[in-house]
């Protein structure tokens, strides 16, 4: 009688140890990007490349900020969200609402812009 005790006690430290290893959470990833910054920026806008910048702030309720280039007057954004590594700047372009539909890798947004029916590819390198 005493063996069968000896292995259900044996086994309690092995069921403890899987139980934990079946418990254990992966490493958290990085911590959600934080857009408050200042950005050079490439769009592409009808096949050819358009720059400017781009600043971000916080605000009262999340953040606001301005687009920048030659071609247009100041575009005010109204918007920023983020979700861990990706998120949506949405703006009051002059062709109606810009949004650019992002993901983050060291620093640098990676994504498409539309406006309408128009849209392209869109990056930008945080700068400050």
């Amino acid at each position: 009688m005493n063996r069968p005790t000896r292995i259900a006690c044996a086994a309690g430290p092995l069921a403890a140890l899987l139980t934990a290893f079946a418990c254990a959470t992966t490493p958290a990833g990085p911590p959600p990007f934080d857009p408050v910054g200042s950005y050079e920026y490439t769009a592409v806008v009808e096949g050819q490349p358009l720059s400017g910048t781009m600043t971000i702030e916080e605000a009262e309720e999340g953040y606001e900020g301005t687009i920048l280039s030659v071609a247009f007057p100041p575009i005010p954004i109204t918007s920023v969200t983020v979700e861990g590594q990706a998120g949506t700047i949405e703006a009051a372009g002059p062709g109606g609402p810009l949004i650019v539909e992002f993901t983050v890798t060291d620093d640098v947004i990676q994504g498409m812009w539309s406006m309408g029916l128009e849209g392209g590819d869109f990056t930008a390198t945080k700068t400050g």
